[in-house]
């Protein structure tokens, strides 16, 4: 048999085993099965939406925080090592939330570091629980308070400073004189 028969032969049954799948319908299953994962890919990746914050990473970490408790969100996790971060928390109807923190340089000089905030609520994400994160997040960087609200219960009482010693007394002083009522005529 001369060479190049034989190669020719296999690709011929290659050509022949490729349309019996399609006549089959196999190749199109194939092709849904490819599609569909790339569908998925695609939805997974834009499942982590992201914001920059031109803050220090140290403010935004702290920022974060306290926005989750603001929002009664419970830290289950959180990983913090060479300016980044990882938090784990959960919505309220057990979606699992992921929050990374990111330190950058800004493109621009003048703006020095920025923090990126990154967060996956679930696999394929939910914008309204993100954008209200992130809202807090950003509130929080613009008016720093206390991280978490004040215990419930009455005011803590402040004793009343000592009365220091002067080594003198005052005497008290007097009354005003009275006025006598002025007689008519």
């Amino acid at each position: 048999m001369p060479e190049g028969v034989g190669t020719r032969k296999a690709g011929l049954y290659v050509l022949m085993a490729a349309l019996a799948l399609a006549q089959g319908g196999c190749l199109l299953a194939v092709a849904g099965v490819a599609g569909g994962a790339a569908a998925t890919g695609y939805f997974y990746y834009k499942g982590r939406v992201y914001r920059d914050f031109p803050a220090s990473f140290t403010e935004v970490h702290n920022a974060v925080r306290a926005a989750l408790l603001d929002l009664n969100f419970i830290i289950f996790s959180e990983q913090a090592k060479d300016g980044k971060a990882l938090l784990v928390t959960q919505t309220t109807n057990g979606k699992k939330v992921r929050i990374y923190l990111d330190c950058l340089s800004s493109p621009i000089p003048a703006e020095g570091l920025l923090t990126r905030v990154s967060i996956r609520v679930a696999c394929f994400g939910d914008e309204a629980v993100s954008a209200r994160i992130f809202d807090q997040v950003a509130f929080r960087l613009s008016h720093p308070g206390p991280v978490a609200p004040p215990p419930a219960g009455p005011p803590p009482t402040a004793a009343p400073p000592p009365i220091q010693a002067t080594g003198f007394q005052t005497s008290e002083p007097k009354l005003a004189p009275a006025k006598k009522p002025e007689s008519k005529p």
